[in-house]
């Protein structure tokens, strides 16, 4: 995934957005998002809710992966930005969830919004590649288009199996894209980079396909963007739209070209790597 998030980098970086995907960068995302009327308006249209997201996940694949959830489970979701989706997915499957991001700004926006529920519903600023993870024994661990941040995707599997108790499960989602050079196999089930990193750890797991669901949202995200830059500019929010633009252009692309697919993975705790 190095070479397709490197392709995403040099594009977004023609597009004007050399430091996207920087803390700094989405410090400045979330901060104008939370203000942002034109902003809810976008993910209405596109995710089908407006949670202020930045992501690929709509309301109905949320739906899904609070149903993959039992009551009362703790749960590490590593990549949690405001917390709106994390919220959401707590009020619906009733687990205990603790969030973790490296954008201040967006912790520090969840942790206000859901102060009176801290007891079931935290949040953290963590460094996914410099700091170690808080606690231990979950349940389950989510990365919802995460894990591409955490550097190799072995070295990253292996980290979080580490935090799992006993029967947990990670549960996954991660896109891939076939770029020049790649195999003609790659986008197929079980030959994605993640499927070989999870064959490579021996993980058992179970694979469900969003590749329809997130060629949609991209279309949609690459229409919507276009359809409200006037009304992003007017309110002083440019940077939001070219944000998205830079991003979903590359996206749509590949899309367009049916060379993006995307899963979700649901993988049984190794306790020979913990």
């Amino acid at each position: 995934m190095e070479q397709s998030m490197n392709e995403l980098m040099e594009h977004t970086a023609d597009m004007g957005q050399a430091e996207m995907f920087s803390k700094e960068w989405y410090n400045e995302y979330f901060r104008r998002a939370a203000e942002s009327p034109t902003h809810a308006r976008f993910c209405e249209a596109v995710y089908g809710r407006d949670l202020c997201q930045h992501g690929m996940m709509d309301i109905d694949e949320m739906g899904f992966l609070a149903s993959l959830l039992k009551p009362g489970e703790k749960v590490l979701e590593v990549g949690c930005s405001n917390g709106f989706i994390t919220e959401h997915i707590h009020r619906q499957a009733g687990c205990d969830i603790l969030g973790v991001d490296y954008s201040d700004v967006a912790v520090g926006q969840a942790q206000a919004r859901t102060r009176g529920k801290a007891d079931r519903l935290n949040f953290q600023c963590v460094d996914l590649i410099q700091d170690e993870l808080p606690g231990g024994e979950y349940d389950v661990i989510l990365a919802i288009d995460s894990i591409y941040f955490m550097g190799d995707y072995n070295q990253t599997l292996a980290k979080l199996n580490a935090k799992l108790a006993p029967g947990g499960r990670m549960i996954i989602a991660a896109f891939q894209v076939k770029e020049e050079g790649d195999p003609e196999t790659i986008l197929l089930p079980g030959h994605t980079r993640m499927d070989e990193a999870l064959k490579d750890l021996s993980f058992r797991y179970t694979r469900h396909d969003f590749t329809e669901n997130v060629r949609n949202h991209w279309i949609k995200n690459y229409e919507c963007s276009r359809k409200l830059q006037s009304d992003f500019a007017a309110e002083g929010n440019a940077f939001l739209c070219e944000a998205r633009m830079a991003e979903n252009g590359w996206f749509k692309d590949h899309a367009e070209r049916e060379t993006l697919v995307r899963f979700l993975y649901v993988i049984d705790h190794n306790g020979a790597l913990a």
